[in-house]
């Protein structure tokens, strides 16, 4: 069930016709080496919605680790945030979520996105994460949004002058 196109993710927990096992299901995207510009600070959207609205014993997160690939800075983990779902108020129609100007730490040359459905060993549970729409921008340098609108200023007061 996408909310756009003809893709999505979505992820079960099904402990009405399975034994039930704590587990955590995960969908994951890596970026390569060089994907971030860690000078810049990022957008980060997404929507989500659930099967149902039952989130006994199940909990949905989605996280974004921040990365240096390369070890040119160390490697390993630069930083991370983590954002729950359910007390998000997540429920069964897509909904828009999201960071905000993030600022991504020194060192990081790239990111791992990954969504979350975790589930106790509750019997009796059953729910689904879906997710659409995945997309991180980056927010332009104050001064080149500057730049940019004192160009166009320019093309407009040539324009007036013929």
């Amino acid at each position: 069930m996408p909310r756009t196109g003809v893709a999505s993710i979505y992820m079960e927990v099904d402990h009405v016709n399975n034994t039930p096992a704590p587990g955590a299901y995960f969908a994951e995207q890596n970026q390569p080496v060089g994907s971030i510009d860690n000078s810049l600070n990022y957008n980060l959207s997404l929507y989500a919605k659930s099967a149902t609205l039952d989130f006994t014993g199940v909990d949905m997160f989605y996280q974004i680790l921040w990365l240096d690939q390369d070890g040119s800075d160390g490697g390993g983990v630069k930083g991370e945030s983590l954002v729950q779902l359910v007390t998000g108020g997540i429920n069964t129609s897509y909904q828009q979520f999201g960071l905000s100007d993030i600022d991504v730490p020194d060192g990081t040359d790239s990111f791992l996105l990954r969504f979350q459905l975790s589930a106790g060993p509750v019997a009796g549970i059953q729910n689904g994460l879906f997710v659409d729409d995945v997309s991180l921008e980056a927010i332009p340098e104050p001064s080149a949004v500057v730049l940019l609108g004192s160009g166009l200023g320019l093309l407009t007061l040539r324009r007036r002058r013929r």
